[in-house]
């Protein structure tokens, strides 16, 4: 009797492991195998491990406004004095320096530079978009996909994308 009813589970096919390609991103759709049909995003299931996942890199300066200095020096007078006689004063009223750091906003340098900041998966340099570092990129057309199959292939369950190594 039991072994009746693993030959009826088994023909079933309740659940297995299959590989399956991405045929389509928005909507997904995924291939089993040739001659079939792709799975609609209906029948499909994601887990966390194919969902994007991004952080936004941030980049770190100071800009302070106004920043202006200089010098008045009211009052000024200058002359000599000789067994000749006296010159005549110079440098009379006042003096003002030159302005220095003149810009109306002094930027300080930024501390984390885009290009600097590189993460890795698969010993390859994770994407970086729109100012984000994409840890976990959603499916693409062409990835491969360890699904599982439950509810007699009525729903698949996409585990992870499929790395093959190259020889």
């Amino acid at each position: 009797m039991r072994q009746m009813m693993q030959q009826s589970m088994e023909g079933y096919g309740l659940s297995d492991m299959t590989i399956g390609t991405v045929t389509s991103a928005k909507p997904l759709k995924v291939k089993i195998r040739e001659g079939m049909a792709d799975i609609p995003q209906e029948a499909l299931r994601l887990t966390a491990a194919v969902i994007e996942k991004k952080i936004p890199i941030l980049e770190h300066e100071h800009i302070t406004a106004g920043f202006r200095h200089d010098h008045e020096l009211p009052d000024l007078s200058h002359s000599h004095s000789g067994e000749e006689g006296d010159t005549g004063p110079a440098l009379e009223g006042e003096l003002r320096t030159g302005t220095a750091l003149d810009p109306d906003a002094y930027t300080s340098d930024r501390r984390l530079l885009k290009k600097e900041i590189i993460c890795y998966e698969d010993g390859k340099p994770l994407p970086v978009k729109d100012g984000y570092i994409i840890l976990n990129r959603a499916l693409e057309t062409g990835d491969k996909v360890l699904m599982l199959r439950v509810m007699r292939g009525q729903q698949f369950i996409i585990l992870s994308r499929v790395f093959e190594k190259e020889a």
